[in-house]
């Protein structure tokens, strides 16, 4: 008991309360499995966009000979319509084909004559038969394609039919009509409705010339136009189409009063500053000049003579002519000037503008100048020569009308 007692008792064993740290294990690497297969087929698992249906025969060839994106618009049309292919169809399909054509494609066509000919004879002292025209063309009826003659078969197509410049011709037409959709539903829709339109009287087409004039206006405030230069007589000496000597005939029939005016006007001096020109011309009714003012080198003459200085407008100078002429009043000339008008009530807006612009533009071609030629201008001083002398107007030789003259001046400025 003692030595038992003796012997010292074993020591506990502490346990530490902490958590031990733990070995780091490695991790297996994980493997991409494969997605299990769809049962379509289909490895992403989509679903595939529904094809559009097949199109039928008929479908096809209305989208090949109506839309403009057909492949008729891209080919050379030789290459599908030709004498080779044609060989190539069916005997039924070849027969339907000869009834479309004219009887001029077929190697069995005999011109006739016209019954207005004289060398007509008719058919039927000639046949027995009815004196019906053998090259009238067939047309269709009720639908139903023509029957074929006995001539117009597939045998006796002429093969140059084909290739003649004429067909060819159409055949390109047709696809441009083709490419430019006017063979489309919407095209052929938008003409029944204007043929509907136009039966009715609520459509009309427009004229070729009210077309023309739409496409030639041009926008407002566009473009600036420089204003119109003031063109009269005195701008016309300054560019050098009126010269000192010069002879404006003056000439205009009065119909309704049986009356012709005749006179001539000799342009007297020309202003070297301001270009004014000064005329004189012969009282009364009387035409001509005296010759002693028409000659290279003029004189005073005893004949009385009237002057007219200041005057650069042609409508003032006739005025004046007139007024010396004495015969037709200023009513009877602006009455036949309102004649001349299209507008028909004096009412109408512009009218007034209208007669101004009549009476302008007689005033201007009722003149035209004569001159003498340079060469004679050059040699005169010494007198007319005795040849100039037996000449109209002194040997001057026309030159044009002021209203030439004036839109000459026009188009040079």
């Amino acid at each position: 008991m003692e030595a038992e007692s003796s012997t010292p008792a074993p020591r506990p064993v502490r346990r530490s309360a902490r958590t031990p740290a733990k070995t780091p294990t490695k991790q297996p690497t994980a493997v991409a499995r494969p997605p299990p297969e769809s049962p379509s087929g289909n490895p992403k698992g989509k679903r595939k966009a529904r094809e559009p249906a097949e199109k039928s025969s008929a479908e096809k060839l209305e989208h090949l000979l109506t839309n403009s994106k057909s492949k008729l618009t891209k080919l050379d049309i030789t290459g599908v319509i030709n004498y080779a292919n044609f060989l190539d169809l069916s005997e039924e399909a070849q027969r339907r084909l000869c009834a479309l054509l004219p009887p001029t494609a077929f190697t069995t066509f005999a011109p006739s004559v016209s019954p207005t000919h004289p060398d007509y004879v008719p058919a039927a002292t000639q046949t027995g038969h009815s004196p019906d025209d053998d090259d009238r063309m067939q047309v269709d009826v009720d639908g139903q394609p023509p029957e074929v003659s006995g001539g117009q078969t597939p045998a006796t197509l002429d093969p140059s039919v084909l290739t003649s410049p004429f067909f060819l011709s159409a055949a390109h037409t047709f696809q441009d009509h083709l490419f430019s959709s006017w063979l489309a539903k919407k095209a052929s829709d938008d003409l029944a409705k204007f043929r509907e339109g136009a039966m009715s009287g609520d459509l009309h087409v427009d004229w070729k010339d009210e077309v023309w004039e739409r496409d030639q206006q041009r926008p407002a405030g566009t473009t600036r136009s420089k204003p119109a230069p003031k063109m009269d007589m005195n701008a016309l000496a300054k560019h050098g189409l009126l010269q000192k000597g010069d002879v404006l005939a003056y000439k205009r029939a009065f119909p309704a009063l049986n009356v012709t005016v005749e006179k001539d006007v000799l342009i007297e001096s020309v202003d070297p500053q301001t270009h004014a020109l000064s005329f004189l011309l012969p009282p009364g009714t009387q035409r001509s000049l005296p010759p002693a003012l028409l000659s290279l080198d003029p004189h005073e003459c005893e004949d009385k003579i009237l002057s007219v200085a200041g005057v650069s407008d042609p409508v003032a100078l006739e005025r004046a002519v007139l007024d010396s002429d004495g015969r037709i009043r200023s009513a009877d000339k602006y009455e036949h000037d309102v004649a001349a008008c299209t507008t028909a009530s004096p009412l109408s807006p512009g009218f007034q503008d209208e007669v101004a612009n009549v009476i302008a533009v007689r005033g201007w071609k009722s003149f035209t100048v004569w001159r003498w030629r340079e060469e004679h201008r050059a040699g005169g001083g010494d007198g007319m020569l005795p040849i100039m002398e037996q000449q109209e107007r002194a040997g001057r030789e026309k030159v044009a009308t002021l209203f030439y003259l004036r839109g000459c001046c026009l188009s040079a400025s």
